[in-house]
């Protein structure tokens, strides 16, 4: 990953919030500001997942045996 300009932010957490990022950060033996990067960027992953156009596709189609040979029929009956 490269370097990226850091940007000082003042955030109000829940005690229970603050707490859990604590322990997270002890536990995997970084700053607390890092377990709220990495939870931003999982975030953003999963966002961006979430719009991917074909990913919502999945599911939409009744399949069954060797559908695959015969996709256009099961898309457009």
């Amino acid at each position: 990953m490269s370097p990226s300009k850091k940007v000082r932010k003042l955030f109000h957490l829940d005690s229970g919030d603050a707490d859990f990022i604590k322990k997270i950060a002890k536990e995997k033996k970084v700053s607390e500001s890092q377990v709220v990067r990495m939870a931003i960027r999982d975030y953003k992953k999963k966002e961006k997942a979430d719009l991917d156009p074909v990913k919502k596709l999945i599911g939409t189609v009744k399949a069954g045996k060797n559908q695959a040979r015969k996709h256009d029929e099961v898309i457009y009956e």
